[in-house]
């Protein structure tokens, strides 16, 4: 018999516990689920963003884009940073959004619960159907898709996909997708279609997603042969070249610096480009102005003991997302890292060389990590860096406010001070709360 609740915390509960591994690939399960309930067209053009680093960001650039194009659309993304409705939104075409609201989760799962018959689900299996599921209902122009591990093998790529991004190809989740970027270039290409766009975001990609993507006779779009974005004259912005056969019949479009990094501004402009379904250059340039994603470079200015302290929030978790906050952080030297127990803390160390020191927080719960844990990783580097182990996220902020602030910093620099804290989507979370909880720390500008 199918389980019903009445509320989106026991429904969550009870996704937690039906099947008995929190990840198992394949996509026969699901596959056989979205058959029952017609899923693999869940609006009239379907996009799937897949990559190591950068699909939240691309799938909120291309929500706004499609806004400005006058065309309503609905994303899911993965994880969630506060509750789980922020996984699946809806934007109009006025490009006002929201989230789902626990109503619409609840019917959605009802709607799996009772589509799936005894078919076993995964947490995240059950989430993405009925996201799926959720879309379809809001009868938008577009659905956008985020991946959540690898591709190939992820319940997202049941789809009929008209278009598919893959913002970047990393070492991650190794213990999932191979220890070579060979192996994971396999799997992220493995979103491509035949004859349908395939964006590739990673400059100089590996051979394994070229072969994959030539196996799939994906038309591959590649950045840095086929389009490429560089910084104009002053700094100020990026020239986006795009494919002789461009869409809008340009072949660069000047576009303003904003809030979100280049090359996955570069790869959901393409994308749409590809298919047609790109705005006129205003709204081009509107879309990348207006575009800020929570836990992406999220700044936090406060007042603390009479001196500005700017916290600086990311979920990065691997070193190309760390090498990418590098180049945006010139003044910064003083971290927090809590991590999750699968992710590796000596390569994101390693990936942000101006940071010297680095306060070290305990992660609790399902795959959480001591931060003892993390320092043993962490032993076996230079010692020109400083580890220190804190029970908390907002322990180990207290601890870098008093110490970024002590009188022998004062006297040193009187500019504003900053603190960046990163490792995961739980440690911005954490950060966020204990940005308004913490003693004399007063926010202001957010």
């Amino acid at each position: 018999m199918s389980a019903s609740f009445k509320t989106k915390e026991e429904w969550l509960n009870y996704l937690e516990s039906t099947h008995p591994a929190d990840i198992e690939m394949g996509l026969a399960r699901v596959t056989k689920v979205a058959e029952n309930l017609g899923l693999f067209k869940p609006a009239a053009t379907t996009i799937i963003v897949g990559g190591t680093n950068g699909k939240g960001t691309t799938t909120a650039l291309l929500g706004q884009l499609l806004a400005e194009k006058g065309l309503t659309s609905a994303c899911y993304n993965s994880p969630h940073i506060h509750q789980y409705n922020e996984r699946i939104n809806c934007r109009s075409a006025d490009g006002s959004s929201r989230l789902s609201s626990d109503e619409e989760l609840c019917g959605a799962f009802r709607a799996i619960e009772k589509g799936r018959g005894d078919v076993p689900l995964t947490y995240f299996e059950f989430g993405t159907l009925a996201a799926i599921w959720q879309i379809k209902q809001w009868n938008v122009d577009v659905a956008i898709l985020e991946v959540g591990l690898g591709g190939r093998l992820d319940a997202v790529n049941i789809v009929a996909a008209d278009l598919s991004i893959v913002t970047s190809v990393g070492l991650d989740h190794q213990d999932w997708l191979g220890d070579t970027l060979d192996l994971i270039g396999y799997e992220k290409a493995g979103i491509g279609r035949k004859n349908k766009p395939l964006i590739c975001g990673q400059p100089n990609v590996a051979d394994g997603f070229i072969k994959t993507a030539n196996r799939l006779h994906a038309k591959t779009l590649y950045q840095g042969k086929d389009f490429s974005i560089t910084p104009n004259n002053n700094n100020s912005g990026w020239h986006l070249s795009l494919p002789i056969s461009a869409a809008n019949k340009s072949e660069i479009i000047e576009l303003p610096k904003g809030h979100i990094p280049y090359f996955n501004i570069a790869s959901a402009i393409t994308g749409l480009d590809a298919i047609g379904l790109l705005p006129e250059l205003a709204g081009i340039q509107r879309a990348v102005n207006n575009t800020k994603v929570a836990g992406r470079l999220t700044f936090y200015p406060c007042l603390y003991q009479g001196r500005r302290v700017t916290f600086i929030l990311d979920v990065a978790h691997n070193p190309q997302a760390a090498e990418f906050l590098a180049t945006q952080l010139i003044d910064c030297d003083s971290a927090v890292l809590a991590m999750l127990a699968d992710k590796d803390p000596v390569s994101v160390v390693q990936s942000l060389p101006r940071i010297k020191r680095w306060s070290l927080a305990t992660l609790t719960g399902y795959r959480g990590q001591a931060s003892e844990n993390i320092l043993q990783k962490l032993t076996p580097l230079p010692s020109d860096k400083e580890f220190n182990c804190f029970s908390s996220v907002k322990s180990a902020m207290v601890d870098s406010l008093k110490e970024i602030t002590s009188n022998e910093r004062n006297e040193k620099r009187n500019d504003e001070l900053q603190i960046l804290v990163i490792g995961s989507f739980l440690t911005v979370s954490a950060a966020e709360l204990a940005i308004r909880t913490i003693e004399g720390l007063t926010p202001y500008g957010n």
